[in-house]
């Protein structure tokens, strides 16, 4: 029975440590905004990566913006590199934020019917950094903002070396959602 019940945790924790490192992605729209005239793209800015945290990568706005083109030319999109001749035009953001998580719980159980110690607590402190990765779509002709996805990841060390692999992961994510349905 015990390690039946062992066994169970250790599925959750596998389940649970996995969902952790997986990237969640969603996305807002404008719903006066006719997606399906949209044929054609380009970056806001001759640096589409408008706001970073300090000290980032500086190749990651060329991965953003090459993993960007791929994905839309996939969907059929044709990249502009004049801005005013693009339906819509795209940047880029990234941000970083320091997660704590705190958990206390009773001591060891004791016996059938009362946890242990008066009082006593046990306290597990995690700490991870979140990545946020945006992208925002601004419709060229009114000047107004289309669209608006994000992904936030865990950054581990992993995600760290594989910065390329994460970036892809991340815009999929995003950009399954564009056009909005």
């Amino acid at each position: 029975m015990k390690s039946a019940l062992h066994a169970m945790v250790a599925i959750v924790v596998i389940v649970l440590v996995a969902g952790c490192a997986s990237t969640s992605a969603t996305h807002d729209f404008n719903p006066s905004v006719d997606f399906d005239d949209y044929r054609t793209f380009s970056w806001v800015s001759r640096n589409p990566l408008v706001a970073a945290p300090e000290g980032a990568n500086p190749l990651l706005e060329d991965r953003l913006e090459q993993t960007t083109l791929d994905l839309l030319s996939a969907k059929g999109y044709r990249f502009v590199a004049d801005p005013k001749a693009a339906d819509f035009v795209i940047g880029f953001a990234l941000g970083a934020t320091e997660k704590v998580r705190i958990e206390s719980y009773p001591a060891r159980y004791r016996g059938a019917w009362h946890w242990g110690g008066a009082g006593v607590q046990e306290v597990s402190v995690q700490q991870h950094i979140e990545g946020r990765l945006t992208v925002d779509i601004f419709d060229v002709a009114t000047q107004q903002p289309a669209w608006h996805g994000w992904a936030t990841r865990r950054i581990t060390s992993s995600v760290r070396k594989e910065a390329r692999q994460a970036i892809r992961d991340a815009l999929t994510a995003i950009l399954a959602n564009f056009p909005p349905r």
